[in-house]
């Protein structure tokens, strides 16, 4: 979902691991299969989660819940590796000006050239143009306007970009965190609060959405510097890991039903069980992609070069399902889908929006990076 994600492909560094020290001028670092493979796993969590109900999954009993747990959220994992590139990439070539006006360019004016026909969709003959929120407040077009592209809520999967784009601003402070040494002085306190403000209602509060991934977004970095150190250990306790995401997974389940809890950030609930159960599979992931460093896994590889574009292209195909359709079965399952219909829905839903990625690329060549961002 991070256009830091598509850096990977054009630096270098060894495969081991690297120093622990503050970050240097250095040469190019090598390139990482895992983190690469990681890169496409983490897209189809993401598509994943736009697709059950067309897969016709309505996630009614314990096992359904406590997989759609371990499914959903899967922005934890996109987060965590565009953390962790931001240290592989930037730290040793850092140029603020430069960064922010890449991102400007291939992630916030596709996110505004896509969201457009929508927002003048909703505004002239769509549904209720606030969609689930009631803006009195809002009257005129442009008013409205504005909103969508503050919220991100044009097209599902959206509201990353308001929320990424404050992310990528606050990188002189995760540089400066690097060069003290105070990432997690930093990162642990706020996963607290993360855990206790949630995600916001229906997504559309960037701030908290910044405070809910931040540090993940710093656990990512820490990870990257302090890799020599983390893979080892992961290797070593990754069955500990998985064993407890599983348990998380299904605690939430039982005790407090299934997904994401979205909710205003000071309203006083209990504690978000999805985030540390998605930093536990997040390591997990890690320490089994490590082990097969040294292989190219072609698939993958190809999911992960079109990752950010997938991102942006397959709401294109979900959202009609959720906001025009109402969400049809299209397996004709009356209910009775589940995880394995999902991931067919998905791997679709995927294919169709690879195919589009790849027409607009040809069409487009270097162009299309100010289209799809890729």
């Amino acid at each position: 979902m991070n256009q830091d994600v598509a850096n990977n492909n054009n630096d270098k560094v060894d495969a081991k691991g690297a120093s622990g020290d503050q970050p240097k001028p250095q040469a190019k670092k090598a390139f990482l299969n895992s983190i690469n493979h990681f890169r496409g796993i983490a897209i189809i969590f993401i598509v994943m989660a736009h697709c059950y109900r067309p897969a016709g999954w309505q996630v009614e009993t314990l096992a359904d819940k406590a997989w759609f747990n371990l499914m959903m959220n899967g922005t934890v994992f996109f987060v965590f590796i565009s953390g962790f590139l931001f240290h592989h990439v930037f730290a040793h070539r850092w140029d603020y000006k430069k960064y922010m006006k890449n991102k400007t360019k291939f992630v916030f004016l596709p996110y505004l050239l896509l969201s457009l026909p929508w927002i003048v969709w909703h505004i002239t003959a769509g549904t209720d143009p606030l969609m689930h929120l009631n803006y009195t407040d809002l009257t005129g077009p442009a008013e409205v306007a504005s909103w969508y592209v503050i919220t991100g809520r044009t097209l599902t999967a959206y509201w990353y970009i308001p929320m990424g784009m404050m992310l990528f601003a606050l990188s002189p402070w995760v540089m400066h965190l690097l060069k003290t040494q105070r990432l997690m002085h930093f990162a642990l306190p706020l996963f607290v609060v993360a855990m206790l403000i949630h995600r916001p209602e229906s997504n559309l509060n960037a701030i908290q959405s910044l405070f809910y991934f931040l540090p993940v977004y710093l656990f990512g970095v820490w990870s990257s510097e302090h890799r020599d150190r983390l893979f080892p250990f992961i290797d070593k306790y990754w069955l500990l890991m998985l064993l407890s995401a599983i348990a998380l997974a299904i605690g939430q389940a039982h005790f407090y039903g299934a997904g994401v809890l979205n909710k205003p950030a000071l309203e006083l609930t209990v504690p978000d069980l999805m985030l540390p159960q998605k930093i536990l599979l997040t390591l997990v992931l890690l320490a089994i992609l490590n082990k097969f460093e040294h292989i190219s896994i072609k698939p993958l590889q190809k999911l992960a070069d079109v990752s950010f574009a997938i991102y942006f292209i397959h709401p294109w195909i979900t959202t009609p399902w959720w906001m025009i359709y109402n969400s049809p079965d299209v397996f004709s399952l009356q209910g009775q889908g589940n995880v394995l219909t999902t991931l067919v829905v998905t791997l679709g839903v995927i294919a169709i929006s690879y195919v589009i990625a790849v027409v607009i690329k040809a069409l487009l060549n270097k162009r299309s990076r100010y289209l799809i961002g890729w």
